[in-house]
């Protein structure tokens, strides 16, 4: 049997397998604390180690407050930021906020298709 940092790690390279220019996943927590992450095999970070921590920080909080909005404005189903060189996903799944880093060429029914599939995967 698995333990569960073990099978986040596996989801985090799941994820990464299910479009090519998925560069970035992770799981981070309400505190915005990394469980898991993976980044594609080759490619740079384009984040110094405490911008890192900082943006998962940030998206966490972000994330964990939107949530208080569901009775308002129904749920949320994904966050998009749109920078220069990457496209930028996050999204709960259960008490975990995923954080998806993809190529800027991504399309936006590939980032539904991408989103659509990790909420699919089972965790657990």
């Amino acid at each position: 049997m698995h333990n569960i940092n073990t099978r986040y790690k596996e989801v985090c390279n799941n994820i990464i397998n299910i479009n090519d220019k998925i560069r970035y996943a992770g799981i981070i927590n309400r505190f915005g604390k990394t469980i898991a992450g993976k980044m594609r095999d080759g490619l740079k970070p384009l984040f110094k180690q405490e911008e890192a921590r900082d943006e998962f920080f940030l998206t966490a909080v972000r994330e964990f407050m939107r949530s208080s909005f569901t009775n308002s404005l129904g749920r949320n189903h994904f966050t998009l930021t749109v920078h220069d060189k990457v496209k930028l996903v996050s999204f709960m799944h259960g008490e975990h906020v995923i954080y998806i880093s993809i190529d800027s060429t991504v399309s936006y029914d590939e980032i539904v298709d991408i989103v659509n599939k990790v909420k699919g995967m089972n965790f657990k």
